[in-house]
């Protein structure tokens, strides 16, 4: 098996399950008053990747909004670039 074989083979093990590429614009909350614009590029059950300018001004737990969620989604970032976020959904809390 030639190496790019191996490596497609490890980076389809490491992920838990598969995505959905997307490529639609999304906002992410900042805080009650500002938002800033994002790119959902693929989207998962259990999370999400996307891109902005600047992804170190992002909290490491945000609301996003974009029409490719049913919702708006309490975010958990697990890793970041400069310009690039790896998120887990966080489950809802369905206390009444």
């Amino acid at each position: 098996m030639s190496d790019l074989g191996r490596t497609m083979v490890t980076s389809a093990e490491q992920r838990a399950e598969p995505r959905l590429r997307v490529g639609e614009a999304g906002l992410i909350a900042l805080d009650e008053h500002s938002s800033v614009g994002c790119l959902v590029h693929d989207v998962s059950n259990g999370g999400v990747r996307i891109t902005l300018p600047d992804a170190a001004i992002i909290p490491d737990v945000f609301l996003l909004v974009a029409s490719c969620l049913p919702a708006a989604t309490v975010c958990r970032v697990i890793w970041r670039e400069d310009e690039m976020i790896g998120a887990r959904f966080q489950p809802q809390d369905n206390r009444a």
